[in-house]
């Protein structure tokens, strides 16, 4: 399912700026080619709205975020939170705890989560988070959808990870707890791949398949800990999402697309006639 560029544009939803050049999907600005996209997360487990770390296999990772600033491949900045009176805020859920190794002993524990899905949305203000999944994942989704996205496969489980579905089930998020405890997180890092579903109004120029990332679309990387500032969450910290972002026609180039679709219109038309 791919949300065809005419598609987007008769939606409104796309603006240009500069020549070659980048794209403005509902006030968020992404140039062509790689970009990197950085931001804020909280999580914890969905059956504790957020609130408790995950403890046990089976257990379902959740939780929001929001997206500070975007970057484009030499590290300029192409938006930030508030620019075009946009906010770029994200929700997340379906990340289920396949291994925890090794479970109660002494750093470093290595969790391993399959599933995953997660929405962005632009919303015209800053989103702030109140401790409570359901409640910040409502206030998310009135926004209107910017990019939406499941797990993709990093690796898969051998036997040694243990996993609860068995060798061969697919890995999408791998975390470390660095230091401290499951329950007491006192730093973590964790990564995965993402893939956009296609009923975003970005994600047709997201969907780039990137080589270097396995074909998946976008590769996501996060550090998180216990202490600090939470928001009433279980942990929270930073993270990064990069990837590729597909080059959109000129605006010139659209409009001649524009009149030989017309055209084509037309004659069928006549020729009906």
């Amino acid at each position: 399912m791919k949300k065809t560029l005419i598609a987007v544009t008769v939606a409104g939803v796309v603006t240009f700026s500069g020549a070659a050049s980048a794209v403005t999907i509902l006030g968020i600005t992404i140039d062509p080619g790689a970009y990197l996209q950085i931001g804020t997360i909280y999580e914890g487990t969905k059956a504790s709205d957020g609130t408790a770390p995950v403890m046990a296999v089976g257990e379902e990772l959740a939780g929001v975020g929001v997206i500070d600033t975007i970057k484009d491949s030499g590290g300029n900045v192409t938006w930030q939170s508030g620019d075009n009176g946009a906010y770029l805020a994200f929700t997340f859920d379906s990340y289920i705890t396949e291994a925890i190794n090794p479970f109660g002993a002494p750093t470093p524990i290595n969790i391993l989560f399959t599933g995953g899905a997660a929405q962005f949305y632009s919303m015209a203000s800053a989103f702030v988070p109140t401790g409570s999944w359901t409640a910040d994942t409502a206030t998310i989704s009135a926004g209107s959808l910017f990019m939406d996205v499941t797990g993709g496969t990093a690796r898969t489980c051998v036997l040694a990870d243990g996993c609860a579905s068995g060798v061969g089930t697919p890995v999408t998020l791998e975390s470390f707890i660095l230091s401290g405890t499951l329950a007491a997180i006192g730093s973590g890092v964790g990564n995965g791949f993402l893939n956009v579903t296609g009923a975003g109004a970005a994600d047709s120029v997201l969907d780039a398949n990137v080589p270097a990332f396995g074909g998946n679309d976008i590769a996501l990387g996060s550090s998180f800990n216990s202490g600090g500032s939470t928001a009433g969450y279980a942990a929270s910290g930073s993270v990064d999402l990069r990837g590729v972002a597909i080059a959109i026609p000129e605006p010139t180039t659209l409009s001649l697309l524009g009149l030989t679709l017309l055209g084509l219109g037309a004659a069928r038309r006549r020729k009906e006639v």
